[in-house]
């Protein structure tokens, strides 16, 4: 990344010229430098790219919301080369661009993003395995769900996507045992305490309390009620910090 890259060089720059110079404590003072002043310059340019890139993630989040999906996929990959300065930005572009043309049923265009989101994107990384689920992958799907919970542990919705599929094909035990793992991390969720006893009651899962995320999967059918399925906004900043589901 272009901004590691700027700050380590910068770093290294005043403590080299520190150590040139030989200053008190010379080359000792020289890496403590390297190391301040290259911190110092990635968080003054992450803050600047903050400030040019989030007023466009905003215009882009209500053309998303006024379901101009084709204008905000446009505008998305004009923000791809911003992607080489910062980062988790290029894999937060790539997971909302790979939501917004499975929202659309463009699988290919869905796919190519899909595959490159970042790990911490959630919702892409469920998107991803439920695609190749469609596909029928499922043992690609299987690789990518119990990756994202790994990787996002404390996510509830990766595990209920997983008990739901799995249950889809006839592993009841093993959803089952996907819901209880998700109880140890989160024992109060309504959620999983609702489909877990579903489960063992040999009924269906309801993944209704999900809303929009669950239909946006295009596993099941949305009530009419619940009109049309969008993609799902941005956060703001160039990270996707994981949130707790009831």
């Amino acid at each position: 990344m272009y901004t590691i890259a700027i700050s380590a060089l910068v770093g290294l720059l005043a403590g080299g010229i520190w150590t040139a110079l030989d200053l008190w404590k010379s080359w000792q003072m020289g890496i403590v430098l390297f190391v301040l002043v290259g911190f110092a310059s990635f968080i003054l340019i992450s803050r600047a790219l903050a400030k040019r890139i989030e007023p466009r993630f905003l215009a882009i989040q209500k053309q998303i919301q006024a379901n101009q999906i084709p204008l905000a996929i446009n505008q998305l990959e004009g923000l791809m080369p911003m992607g080489r300065w910062q980062i988790l930005l290029e894999g937060q572009l790539h997971a909302q661009l790979g939501l917004l043309a499975y929202a659309t049923n463009d699988m290919v265009r869905a796919e190519k993003h899909l595959s490159q989101a970042g790990y911490r994107a959630t919702e892409a990384q469920v998107a991803y395995a439920a695609l190749l689920y469609r596909t029928n992958r499922w043992a690609k799907a299987r690789e990518i769900l119990d990756f994202t919970i790994r990787a996002n542990k404390k996510q509830i919705m990766p595990y209920h996507v997983y008990a739901w599929l799995l249950l889809k094909e006839g592993d009841r035990n093993t959803a089952i045992q996907k819901l209880l793992a998700a109880q140890k991390i989160e024992s109060g969720n309504e959620s999983t305490q609702e489909n877990l006893a579903r489960l063992q009651n040999g009924k269906d899962l309801s993944m209704k309390r999900f809303g929009m995320i669950w239909f946006g999967l295009q596993l099941e059918r949305p009530p009419k009620a619940m009109g049309t399925i969008q993609a799902m906004p941005f956060r703001k900043g160039f990270r996707q910090k994981p949130q707790r589901r009831s």
